[in-house]
């Protein structure tokens, strides 16, 4: 299986465009400041603003997220697991690790631990 058939495997489920039955072409989603659609992957680009400000541009930049766009409708499908990072404002510090964890968690998956907002009073 080539690197781009594994790339869109869990996309292989949608046959034609849901919106209008239109023909769908494989592509790659980029945002690095705005939304993209290319048939071909890029290069990771490095700004000065990923150094200055690593978290937010962390949270808005996807580069080459594997995509079906229909030719005719314009629909872009994507499967939202292969987007690894959690923005910093759905995150919290648990109280006993410090990990970064889910904000509605009531107990942290590291470490097991009941977070306070969540403790009966």
């Amino acid at each position: 299986m080539s690197e781009k058939e594994v790339e869109f495997s869990r996309l292989i489920s949608v046959k034609e465009c849901p919106n209008c039955g239109g023909k769908l072409d494989r592509g790659y989603l980029t945002a690095p400041r705005g939304m993209f659609w290319d048939t071909k992957k890029h290069v990771k680009s490095t700004m000065i603003a990923d150094y200055m400000m690593p978290a937010i541009t962390s949270v808005f930049t996807l580069e080459n997220l594997p995509a079906l766009k229909c030719e005719r409708c314009g629909v872009a499908i994507i499967d939202t697991r292969k987007i690894g990072k959690t923005p910093r404002s759905f995150l919290k510090e648990c109280v006993k690790c410090s990990k970064m964890i889910p904000i509605a968690s009531e107990y942290c998956p590291k470490c097991g631990t009941k977070q306070p907002e969540y403790e009966e009073r």
